[in-house]
Parts: structure tokens; C-alpha cells; sequence
């Protein structure tokens, strides 16, 4: 097994480990502390069937089906299919030009108390250009905080709304997914500190999603409107986002709990297939707000 940075950013390679090939306690041990480590791991040139990326979970808690999956598979339990293409691969756009698979930064399940601890992205087809995955590192971006910054956010909690994202693309307030329908009332708003220990690395997490968040609960109005962009434009440096531009067979995985991640998009013109498989959740990071909880 050969550790390499993915990047001068963040993150890990990691050649010489089969995620289909037969295991051992050693060997996973030395693959969680990795993972545990560094937050964000690249498998390259791996050959997995959909059985195999959900036992690879098992290696860093089990895999899991998310509440909220819109493309979750349905002959494989655990894997949720990320194509422009339909589950076949047969399924072309009507616009080519159009840009897909969009999502602004977050981290997965802020609509939860208790979010996943991870997920695991397997590329099956990679676009010939687009369709990058970025990532943050909130150990990085809270470790380079201002002084001033830390003091001040200590004990402050962002609120996170799933409905919030849900609604522009819904009507009144529904959202149909799969033939079911999902009533925005099914995740009601949550509120997670915004500097967070990480239960494994004992770290601080600077912990602030752009998708979920809706506000700081302590500090309302202007004040808090001014402390968002402020928190915003630190996270989104440059110096603090790493872009994974795929190729078949890339197996990349990282920590919810820990780093933040985005979706740049893709021409439809550009056929992008990803199996997701996301590891179970831990302890409870979030509340229900208050007049919700009731």
C-alpha cells in the first residue's frame, strides 16, 4: 500500500489496496486511521460491482440507504446511481448544452441530528470534461481562522433547512421523487454548532454549508447577515478548495463529519456516471430548532 497527497490542498492517494479483494483486521484497521487521518481518500484504477462498493463500507462502519436519496437503486440497496444518463445509460437529454448535477457546498444529511459519516463516490463513466467533485477541509479552514473569529463563534449555532433548497423546486411545497411524494415538513429545520469537535480526531471543525444554512440562531438580522458573508468568503478561498476531476475506476471517499463538498456540473452532452454508497451515521451533531421540536 503506497500514501501519496492527492493534492498540495488536501486529501490522500492510496495504490496497491483492491477494495474487492479479500480483507483482513489489519489491513482495514490501517484503512480507517487513513481515512480518519486525512478526511478525504482517492482509490484509484478500482473494478467494483455494486455488491462490492457496499461491502467496502463495512470497512468504515456499514453502508447505508439515505432517507432522501432521489436515485437510489433499486436492485442494490445502499447504492444511489448518479448518472445524466438514466439507470440503463440509455436515457439521452433533449438539451445537450444544458448543465447538470449542480449542488453549492454542503455536507450530506444537514437535515438530520445525526449526519452520515461519510460516502464513497465510484466512477463508472467520467465526463470528457466537467463533472469534478470539490472539497473543504473544515479542520483547515477553522485552523486558519482569525483569533478574533474563534472567540467569537464559540458557542454559536447555524440553523440548516432542508426546505430551504427544496423550495424553489417545488409546488406547494411538495416534492415528488420516484413516484413519492415528500412533504418539506418530513426534515424540519436543524441547528448544528458552528465550531464542532470531531468525535474521532478530537479537532475543531469549522462547520458552516452553504446549501442548508439559513442563519446564526444567536445573532439575528443585519449582525448576523454580516457574520455569515464573513465566515462564507473565508471557507470559499481558494487556497482551501481541491477539485477531483475523475477517470474510471477512481474511488474517492470522504468525512462528513469533517470536510464539505460540491458538485460543478456537467454538459448532458457529456455522459457522467457515479455509484454513491454513503457510511452510516454516528452521534447526533444537531438539534431540532426549538418551536419544531415540540
Amino acid at each position: 500500500m503506497q500514501v501519496s497527497p492527492l493534492s498540495d490542498i488536501c486529501g490522500v492517494r492510496v495504490e496497491g489496496v483492491d477494495l474487492a479483494g479479500p480483507r483482513s483486521p489489519d489491513g482495514d484497521l490501517a484503512l480507517r486511521r487513513i481515512f480518519d487521518e486525512h478526511g478525504l481518500v482517492l482509490f484509484p484504477g478500482q473494478a467494483l460491482t455494486k455488491p462490492q462498493l457496499v461491502a467496502a463500507g463495512d470497512i468504515f462502519g456499514g453502508a447505508m440507504r439515505e432517507r432522501s436519496a432521489v436515485a437510489t437503486d433499486p436492485e442494490a440497496p445502499g447504492i444511489s446511481v448518479l448518472s445524466n444518463r438514466g439507470y440503463g445509460g440509455d436515457i439521452v437529454p433533449d438539451d445537450l448544452e444544458a448543465v447538470a448535477a449542480v449542488a453549492e457546498w454542503h455536507t450530506d444529511q444537514g437535515y438530520l441530528t445525526a449526519p452520515a459519516r461519510g460516502k464513497m463516490l465510484y466512477c463508472v463513466l467520467a465526463p470528457e470534461e466537467g463533472g469534478m467533485t470539490g472539497f473543504i477541509d473544515g479542520h483547515a479552514t477553522y485552523d486558519a481562522l482569525p483569533d478574533r473569529l474563534k472567540a467569537r463563534l464559540e458557542g454559536l449555532h447555524v440553523t440548516q433547512s432542508w426546505l430551504q433548497n427544496q423550495a424553489p423546486n417545488t409546488d406547494a411545497a411538495r416534492l415528488r421523487l420516484k413516484g413519492e411524494v415528500l412533504v418539506n415538513s418530513r426534515f424540519p429545520d436543524t441547528v448544528y454548532p458552528i465550531v464542532q469537535s470531531h468525535p474521532v480526531t478530537g479537532r475543531k471543525v469549522l462547520h458552516f454549508p452553504k446549501l442548508w444554512a439559513t442563519g446564526i440562531l444567536e445573532v439575528p438580522g443585519e449582525a448576523g447577515e454580516a457574520l455569515m458573508a464573513e465566515l462564507l468568503a473565508h471557507i470559499y478561498q481558494p487556497r482551501f478548495i481541491y477539485w477531483h476531476h475523475y477517470q474510471p475506476g477512481d474511488a474517492i471517499m470522504w468525512d462528513n463529519w469533517r470536510m464539505a463538498h460540491a458538485a460543478s456540473g456537467v454538459k448532458n452532452r457529456y455522459p457522467r456516471t457515479l455509484w454513491a454508497m454513503t457510511l452510516k451515521p454516528g452521534p447526533e451533531f444537531g438539534r431540532l430548532l426549538d418551536s419544531q421540536a415540540a
